[in-house]
């Protein structure tokens, strides 16, 4: 009788205790490309159709796993459903008709991951190969960016993944990494220039072209988009366009100088002529404030008339480019005094050259009489 009480006993517990010890660990891991350029606008709506109950990201919140779940979310797809749900613009001008939809999976995506872990994907879930490859120092920057990110658009706290998850290497065309090159380039010349959260966006957002689930048109888009971005970026301080027309022997052209960043910036002026016939002199280094533009004195020395060009540069004052070179064309009108003074000069010469020829003249006359 014992033994059976034992082995029932032991049959009950076995029961009771099979859920406890077989309850699977699983992990669901939320992230999508992104659908939107580096200025905010909308790509295309196909988020709707994936954020649907039938769609890929649907499907994981609205008919999630069973078991122990652990959540591994991207900070930049729940910003992008998050601006859905307010008025939004697609590229070409359409307006986007996803709203009823992204709140209804972020209303599902808060209830369903209530009390259960989040932590945190690297911002834009970029490929942890090529950012070791092309940006290393920046591993830390995407993943702290992905925790603080994702805490803020959520309102709760996450965690923060302690090294990128591992991605397969896959192969990324030439124009897309020299693009992003750049763009890093850009960014370390005008950082101090910028203000911390344009920096920091900008740096966020540049990796997108290395999320792994991107098809090759889509990655050449976005790396278009990286590249008319960049060069935003790096004509922010520029030149204005012109022409002049110059009635004086001297004078000061008058060109101006624009700084769209919100920090100062001081700036290197050169000029150099395309010909011989103007002088060009030299120009005092700039100071630009913060979203101003100031207008600078180019000093010019005419020496004939007729046609030229300036060539303008910028640089900063470790000597970095900035903006592009500008050529500004000249129409000379005035005679100056090097050319009077060779205007005269010859006339000076033909006058005693006709003066020696007229003295000849009158000798040989003489002597033929």
């Amino acid at each position: 009788m014992k033994r059976i009480i034992i082995s029932l006993a032991v049959f009950i517990l076995t029961i009771i205790g099979t859920p406890l010890a077989t309850a699977a660990s699983v992990d669901i891991t939320i992230t999508e490309p992104t659908h939107r350029q580096i200025d905010g606008v909308f790509i295309d709506d196909d988020l709707i159709g994936l954020l649907a109950y039938e769609g890929r990201l649907g499907q994981l919140v609205f008919n999630p796993a069973r078991g122990e779940r652990s959540w591994y979310v991207d900070p930049q797809l729940v910003e992008e459903v998050t601006a859905m749900t307010s008025d939004y613009v697609l590229i070409n001008g359409d307006t986007g008709v996803g709203a009823k939809v992204a709140k209804s999976w972020l209303n599902q995506f808060t209830a369903i991951t209530r009390g259960e872990r989040i932590t945190a994907l690297p911002y834009g879930d970029p490929s942890g190969y090529w950012i070791s490859k092309l940006a290393p120092k920046l591993t830390d920057f995407y993943l702290q960016l992905g925790a603080k990110k994702l805490t803020a658009v959520l309102g709760r706290q996450v965690s923060q993944m302690a090294q990128f998850p591992y991605n397969p290497a896959f192969k990324v065309d030439y124009l897309t990494l020299q693009t992003f090159k750049k763009a890093q380039s850009a960014l370390k010349i005008n950082t101090k220039y910028m203000a911390a959260e344009e920096i920091e966006k900008f740096q966020a957002q540049s990796a997108a072209v290395f999320h792994p689930g991107l098809e090759n048109g889509q990655r050449t888009l976005l790396g278009l988009d990286l590249m008319t971005s960049t060069q935003l970026l790096a004509n922010k301080i520029r030149l204005a366009p012109g022409r002049f027309t110059v009635t004086s022997t001297k004078q000061n052209l008058p060109i101006t100088l624009i700084n769209d960043f919100p920090n100062p910036a001081k700036i290197s002026v050169s000029a150099s002529a395309s010909n011989g016939k103007v002088l060009v002199g030299l120009v005092a280094d700039q100071l630009v404030n913060g979203k101003s533009k100031v207008q600078v004195m180019i000093p010019v020395e005419v020496i004939t008339s007729g046609k030229s060009s300036l060539t303008v540069s910028l640089t900063s004052d470790k000597g970095n480019a900035l903006g592009d070179e500008v050529l500004y064309p000249i129409t000379l009108k005035v005679i100056s005094p090097i050319a009077t003074w060779i205007t005269s000069g010859a006339a000076i010469i033909l006058f005693i050259s006709a003066l020696i020829q007229s003295f000849r003249r009158i000798r040989k006359k003489q002597h033929e009489q």
